[in-house]
């Protein structure tokens, strides 16, 4: 029975209603009018009647058969590169994951931490790491998000001897990145992981910066201040505070970020989303199926992670998913038989959760963590490529929603020049014989566009 159901999990990884098959995807009854509601409000706010008018080089309409293609959401559909510099180019996992990332995500994630930038104070600054992001972002035709202004800290900054020094520092490196990428960078990680900092004592970073005289960014004043400075660097980007630890309404530290970031709110902290580093890893030997010791049964219900969502929410600020993983293994847990569910049933859950999060219409994006499995952190079973390459279950089930349930593809004859049709927001392929093929946005704000075509 249970290959059976493996079997239709396969097939429908799109679908829902699979948690009365005994496969743990996030659902149960409980959660059955959240996800029908997920799914009304998809259809709600991420489309709508869109319209097009095509002209060509004289002005005149067009009147031919053309096709019109989604080619890329609005919504942020990312994935990481955290490591990809470091794979050779022949790299079967390096290769699957390109082919992966090309096939299906908008968005990547270049990474860049201040230590890897400037091991030296007056040494010279290395930026392998992010250009080789930009790089692939460039040939595959990418969106990209940078991580991090703030994290991965130098151990020369404890030279400084005074709070107002390490400021200088901390603008010098935000002005490092700026005069590096500049307009480049559309969104940005700001402040990262600060509040975590002050539970984590084994964490080397946190351990660090407890002998400098680093400016504690768990003070809201302090978050403004440095959010301050990078408005002033990247006047128009996305400005992005983002943290770990789960965001379960039962979770201390969940609320101690959310009265954070209300408090960064208050003080007219010039910043665009909250971000959330959603990642899910079983705690103290428990199941997921059973939930946490701390944060109860349904801890890895998608009911149980809307309330936390819904909360985060309530503050009025747009969200982002940074950092997505969906349940896996923990590479720093040297324990055998560790709790873990299959990649059916990972694929059945990371369906349901990107489902949830693409239905509501304050989340801007969500970018998983890991693309390749073990490559970027503490995620043995959190990729859609394996160590060796191949590709798992839940890239299928991704590439379903993505490029097949939440696609728009209209073929007809121009009428006076003119299409009208219902269809995701996002970039638009159109190509009509005779022709060169042309991209065009349509969006929620520009739902009707005029484009000229220009012969072949």
């Amino acid at each position: 029975m249970r290959g059976f159901l493996y079997l239709m999990v396969g097939l429908f990884l799109g679908d829902v209603a699979l948690a009365a098959t005994g496969v743990f995807d996030g659902t149960d009854a409980r959660t059955d009018a959240l996800m029908q509601q997920a799914e009304q409000s998809i259809d709600e706010i991420r489309k709508g009647q869109l319209s097009l008018e095509l002209i060509d080089a004289e002005g005149k309409p067009v009147d031919e058969s053309v096709q019109i293609e989604l080619v890329a959401h609005d919504f942020d559909f990312g994935t990481d590169l955290f490591g990809f510099h470091k794979l050779s180019d022949d790299n079967p996992a390096k290769l699957t994951a390109l082919k992966a990332i090309d096939a299906v995500f908008n968005t990547v994630i270049v990474c860049d931490y201040w230590r890897t930038n400037q091991w030296q104070f007056q040494g010279t600054l290395d930026w392998e790491s992010p250009d080789a992001g930009f790089a692939i972002a460039d040939r595959l035709g990418k969106r990209s998000r940078y991580h991090a202004l703030l994290f991965g800290f130098p151990r020369w900054l404890h030279h400084f001897e005074t709070e107002e020094d390490q400021w200088r520092a901390i603008e010098t490196r935000i002005r490092h990145v700026a005069e590096r990428y500049g307009d480049r960078i559309q969104e940005v990680d700001v402040i990262n992981e600060f509040i975590n900092y002050q539970y984590w004592h084994q964490n080397p970073h946190a351990k660090y910066l407890r002998t400098t005289k680093y400016p504690d960014m768990a003070k809201p004043e302090n978050g403004a201040r440095v959010l301050a400075l990078a408005r002033k660097h990247f006047p128009t980007a996305k400005l992005v505070v983002l943290e770990a630890n789960l965001w379960s309404v039962s979770n201390p530290v969940f609320q101690e970020i959310f009265e954070y970031h209300k408090e960064l709110i208050r003080l007219g902290a010039p910043y665009d989303y909250i971000g959330y580093q959603a990642h899910y890893y079983a705690v103290g030997g428990m199941p997921f199926e059973q939930g946490t010791p701390k944060f109860g049964p349904r801890t890895f219900m998608m009911d149980e992670i809307n309330r936390g969502i819904e909360q985060m929410a309530s503050l009025g600020k747009p969200l982002v998913i940074t950092e997505f993983n969906p349940p896996s293994r923990n590479n720093k847990v040297n324990k055998p038989n560790q709790p873990r569910i299959s990649d059916e049933e990972i694929a059945a859950w990371e369906s349901n959760f990107y489902t949830l999060m693409f239905s509501k219409a304050y989340m801007k994006g969500l970018s998983r963590w890991f693309t390749i499995d073990n490559l970027g952190g503490r995620g043995l079973d959190a990729g859609v490529v394996t160590e060796d390459g191949k590709l798992k279950p839940n890239y299928t089930a991704l590439r379903h929603l993505i490029k097949e349930k939440w696609h728009t593809q209209w073929k007809g004859n121009l009428v006076s020049g003119k299409a009208a049709f219902e269809g995701f927001y996002g970039t638009y392929r159109v190509q009509v014989d005779g022709f060169q093929a042309a991209t065009v946005d349509l969006t929620v704000d520009s739902p009707n566009q005029r484009i000229r075509l220009m012969p072949e």
